[in-house]
């Protein structure tokens, strides 16, 4: 049985990403802080998203894996051998990769504890805090990862946004990456008809985020009325920045969805081909739609039902304006109204 075992001083948590998954992983050592506060926690992470981290109370020290070099095994023990000077009580190692596993090894911590195994049907942050449970068995599950910016960056956005009306109305379409994952399409004609009818109705602006590969699909979203594209112009703390004054944060399946969640904006999240019950936005303040067809959620990177000339797959399709609009409508969630 699993023992709260008070010779347990100093963790270090790994997960080199994606993006939700780090978010989503904090509810390990929040819950492990929240009931041992003497506990030192460490994190390890890519470089690319350690900055998110930045503002966490609770983390003693981020360790970072350049992304440039994730693949350099070499530069990986090099890595994992500063870890050793730390002399971990244990390591929470969150992937089976074989640089987790070099990491494990070379970091001589005296008990590795990886990831629960069992998760279908649970959502991933029941799954990471289940790991937490393996070292404390007194672990409190919590209702809401917490994610915080640093003050300084809150305050160089809204320099740069205090001039547009509100409300804020953040959409996240995602874009070149999500072409491996095709069941989290929405379609870009269905973007432009809910952002403009979202203006028309609640007047306000809309922020197209993104990162600069994404950039050049993202520009067709400028058809929506009010609309302003900041699409690889801000980093990814920034860009969390941004989402933290959001009035409506719209997004598909993604690492910005469970930024927004964990920030306690309010988020529509559009699942497609993941489960909402698993990848869905892990807060009291965010609700998912999903697709209205009998095969969704596959867990699928590949449609077997969409054809060539199809713009995203059939069940992502399902998912309509209307659908979405009236949701929105019904949450209350943009008051302000130029009807």
């Amino acid at each position: 049985m699993v023992i709260h075992n008070k010779k347990l001083k100093k963790i270090l948590i790994i997960r080199l990403g994606a993006i939700g998954d780090v978010v989503n992983s904090l509810v390990i050592h929040q819950a492990i802080k929240k009931q041992h506060p003497d506990v030192e926690l460490h994190y390890m992470t890519l470089d690319a998203i350690a900055p998110l981290l930045e503002n966490d109370k609770d983390i003693t020290k981020i360790w970072t894996i350049e992304n440039a070099r994730k693949k350099d095994m070499l530069y990986i023990i090099k890595k994992g051998l500063e870890l050793r000077k730390e002399h971990f009580d244990a390591v929470i190692s969150l992937t089976n990769s074989t640089r987790n596993i070099i990491l494990n090894i070379c970091s001589g911590a005296k008990k590795v504890v990886k990831r629960d195994k069992t998760t279908k049907n649970k959502h991933a942050v029941r799954v990471f805090f289940n790991s937490g449970l393996k070292l404390f068995d007194d672990l409190k599950f919590p209702n809401k990862v917490n994610l915080s910016v640093k003050q300084s960056v809150c305050e160089k956005i809204y320099e740069k946004i205090k001039s547009y009306p509100r409300p804020y109305i953040v959409l996240n379409s995602g874009g070149a990456h999500d072409k491996e994952r095709e069941g989290r399409i929405w379609r870009q004609d269905y973007w432009i008809e809910t952002g403009t009818k979202l203006v028309k109705k609640y007047g306000g602006t809309v922020f197209i985020t993104g990162s600069k590969s994404e950039r050049e699909a993202h520009e067709a979203l400028l058809k929506i009325p009010n609309s302003v594209l900041f699409s690889g112009e801000l980093s990814l703390v920034e860009s969390a920045a941004l989402y933290s004054f959001s009035d409506l944060f719209l997004s598909i399946d993604s690492g910005p969805l469970h930024i927004a969640a964990a920030l306690g904006v309010k988020a529509l999240a559009i699942m497609g081909s993941t489960s909402g019950t698993e990848c869905g936005p892990f807060s009291p303040e965010c609700i998912y739609i999903a697709p209205l067809y009998k095969c969704a959620p596959c867990r699928s990177t590949k449609c077997n039902k969409k054809k060539a000339e199809d713009i995203t797959t059939p069940c992502m399709s399902t998912i309509t304006p209307k659908r979405v609009l009236k949701k929105i409508e019904k949450l209350n969630w943009l008051k302000t109204s130029v009807v």
